[in-house]
């Protein structure tokens, strides 16, 4: 989308395709944590689920940001807010 304003400057916003050896293209590990019940490459909590109304509430106010108010929405939102949640939290009840 290019825009042009009244100066008679302009902007472009536009989305690229991510490169081929993006980290989001990365295989899952496929080695388990028994220990953990999860992947070993499964992220440690690095906060407790005190913070997670926090958390939530961040990861909402980013999603917000990179989908235009919810105007992009290729993807659920709900669930990435709980994978951030666990990344950053660890499983409920731990």
């Amino acid at each position: 989308m290019t825009t042009i304003l009244p100066d008679g400057s302009a902007f472009f916003v536009g989305s690229l395709p991510l490169p081929k050896d993006h980290w989001l293209y990365a295989p899952r590990c496929d080695q388990w944590d028994s220990e953990r019940d999860t992947t070993a490459d499964t992220p440690h909590p690095i906060l407790t689920h005190e913070q997670r109304a926090a958390v939530v509430a961040a990861v909402r106010y980013a999603l917000r940001g990179a989908t235009k108010c919810g105007q992009d929405l290729d993807f659920d939102p709900d669930a990435l807010v709980q994978n951030a949640v666990f990344a950053l939290c660890g499983p409920y009840g731990a």
